[in-house]
């Protein structure tokens, strides 16, 4: 069973996925197929609800072994999925992990994003004690670069073929936060 975490800012708020929300993501995921599948493939994989649901019974296990925190980016007050954050490709002997975010399509251009990923960055560097958090944008996807730079991420350069998109390598913009820029 994944921890009772619910992490907000007075906008928004991220918790770990929970049974129930298979059908709210699923929904998110549809909405948004046109707008994230470019740079999240596994979500423009998705087929059905089920897919969801074993996605989200696999959190547990991912959170207790410490291979990923995935999170679900709510409302503040209610059910309704804005979409999805996590820590990913975490290396426990560097103590840093990899940051993710999307955001169902009608729920963009709000802050969300960005807000979620201070809270999700918040949670990696105190919680978890990790003491630097990536986030590795595809040079072409300016919305996510926005993002990464409203959260108040420092960008640190271009990676050269860091990314593969459906079989092409891609350039990458590497942005990255540490307990300094959480005032730590």
């Amino acid at each position: 069973m994944t921890p009772d975490i619910f992490l907000q800012d007075g906008s928004i708020a991220i918790r770990p996925y929970q049974p129930g929300d298979a059908q709210g993501v699923f929904e998110a995921i549809r909405e948004s197929l046109a707008d994230v599948s470019l740079w999240l493939r596994d979500l423009g994989s998705v087929q059905s609800v089920a897919e969801v649901g074993a996605y989200i019974a696999a959190q547990p296990e991912n959170w207790a072994n410490g291979i990923a925190y995935n999170f679900a980016i709510t409302v503040l007050e209610g059910s309704t999925i804005l979409g999805g954050c996590g820590l990913t490709q975490i290396q426990q002997n560097h103590r840093f992990a990899n940051l993710y975010y999307w955001v169902r399509s009608s729920y963009t251009r709000q802050g969300i994003a960005s807000r979620a990923t201070r809270l999700l960055a918040h949670f990696g560097l105190e919680t978890l004690g990790l003491q630097r958090i990536e986030i590795v944008v595809e040079t072409t996807n300016t919305a996510s670069v926005r993002v990464a730079e409203k959260a108040g991420a420092q960008r640190e350069g271009i990676l050269r073929n860091r990314l593969n998109s459906y079989g092409v390598a891609r350039d990458a913009v590497m942005f990255s936060l540490v307990p300094l820029d959480f005032g730590n």
